[in-house]
């Protein structure tokens, strides 16, 4: 029979060779190149085009995980649709209105920074909940896309209000004309 002291040094060895080769394996999984929601690159990106004021959809409301990790990046900006913040919901995305009181927030603006799943813009999967389904229904009816940025899955564009039937809509002091179509990124 081994005794205590050789028995204990043998786990330990186990456990140190366990963690010696898994730790390439660790090291890897947080290289911000292999992960599809690269929070990092969306967020220079929300630094860079998103300003204090502008309105800011998050679309599904998972992707307002970049905000939460990188608040600065979005310091001062609208988020349209978020009723209640974690901290006072006590929930980690927060508390987002109704769908009909979405639509009437959404109705006054002229435009609006989207940071959404790229899949999901691309309509490759449609969203149970019918508040994100009124997302993206006011968007098609209501807004036309523009500049953009893909980083990885997550994409950050900018949609613009249509112009009216009658005629083209005065811009707003200090707000760009509405942008063509980019073109839509290649599938992976």
């Amino acid at each position: 029979m081994l005794s205590a002291p050789v028995l204990t040094l043998t786990g330990v060895l186990a456990l140190t060779l366990a963690l010696i080769h898994q730790l390439p394996l660790l090291r890897d999984d947080r290289d911000p190149a292999r992960r599809p929601d690269d929070l990092g690159a969306v967020s220079r990106v929300a630094a860079r085009e998103v300003r204090a004021g502008d309105p800011v959809l998050f679309l599904p409301v998972q992707t307002r995980n970049v905000a939460l990790a990188y608040p600065g990046a979005f310091r001062g900006a609208r988020d349209v649709a978020l009723a209640e913040s974690g901290a006072v919901s006590g929930s980690l995305y927060g508390r987002e209105v109704g769908a009909e009181s979405l639509r009437r927030r959404l109705a006054g603006l002229e435009r609006v920074w989207v940071v959404a799943d790229r899949d999901l813009l691309a309509g490759r999967w449609r969203p149970g909940s019918p508040v994100e389904r009124a997302k993206l229904a006011v968007l098609a009816e209501r807004f036309v896309p523009g500049e953009e940025s893909v980083q990885g899955d997550v994409t950050v564009r900018l949609y613009v209000r249509r112009p009216s039937a009658g005629g083209s809509r005065p811009a707003l002091s200090g707000s760009p004309p509405p942008l063509p179509v980019p073109p839509r990124p290649a599938l992976r």
